[in-house]
């Protein structure tokens, strides 16, 4: 196993905007940059080519981990990836994890730098999910960074999820939208509030936010996380993680099903 070298295999969610796919291209010639003897494809759940079974089965057989520019466990990861791995492993979704936290609060600072002056609340807009536990990597993320703004500002910045599609949190039974958190952070005395996005790519999500967020007075609206190099060393992280388990479990002498997880030899 010592010379078990894989290919990386980002898969992206795949978009009709020309920007969100110049962002995915942008964010992927980062992490060529960063370690240029790694080969890394593309591949996409929807809309284009190649889907992940075509990348997977381009390389005829040769070791493959798809890193999915994800940031939760919804149905593309879920449901869709699964099926299309074939001989290929899976690394887990980008979030959670404190290179996501740090590409946020680098979103943030320049946010803040655009507009001249220090948020004192953060609203983290998520597109949203109706499956249960869809926007768990949201509400996480928030929790996240809201602990590092305290810990690295002397005024404490609360962060509010908020959800952009239909605004209601499924299982948590109450309005998520946009304009409510910020409704709800004025009425707590707070008045410079920054929108960020917690999407990977400028599209139709981003610009319906920056709209939601003028409507609703906010001081400005980040760029989504995107192509910087905490998450190119994010995309890394997970696909280094993803080979160190691989082995681990070689070297254990254990079998590994198609999404990564251990199988024991001689169980079915």
């Amino acid at each position: 196993m010592a010379s078990f070298s894989p290919v990386l295999i980002a898969a992206a969610h795949g978009s009709r905007e020309a920007r969100a796919q110049t962002e995915t291209h942008r964010l992927l010639a980062r992490v060529r940059e960063s370690r240029p003897a790694l080969r890394v494809d593309i591949a996409f759940f929807d809309i284009h080519r190649p889907t992940v079974d075509e990348a997977v089965a381009a390389l005829r057989g040769a070791p493959a981990i798809v890193v999915p520019l994800l940031l939760g466990a919804g149905f593309h990861f879920t449901v869709d990836l699964p099926a299309l791995l074939g001989p290929a492993r899976a690394a887990r979704p980008l979030a959670p994890h404190p290179l996501l936290t740090e590409a946020l609060t680098h979103r943030l600072r320049q946010a803040e730098s655009r507009a001249g002056r220090a948020a004192d609340a953060v609203i983290l807009a998520a597109a949203g999910s109706r499956r249960p536990g869809g926007n768990d990597g949201c509400h996480t993320a928030a929790r996240e960074l809201g602990a590092a703004l305290r810990a690295g500002r002397e005024t404490p910045v609360p962060v509010r999820p908020a959800l952009l599609c239909g605004g209601s949190d499924t299982g948590r039974g109450q309005d998520r939208s946009l304009a409510r958190a910020a409704r709800e952070l004025r009425a707590e005395g707070f008045t410079r509030i920054a929108v960020l996005p917690y999407l990977m790519a400028t599209g139709r999500f981003s610009d319906r936010l920056a709209v939601e967020a003028e409507r609703a007075g906010c001081m400005g609206t980040a760029r989504p996380l995107g192509a910087q190099t905490s998450m190119a060393r994010l995309v890394l992280a997970r696909f280094d993680e993803c080979a160190r388990l691989a082995r681990t479990e070689s070297r254990a002498g254990a079998g590994v099903d198609p999404m990564g997880r251990t199988r024991r030899v001689g169980q079915s």
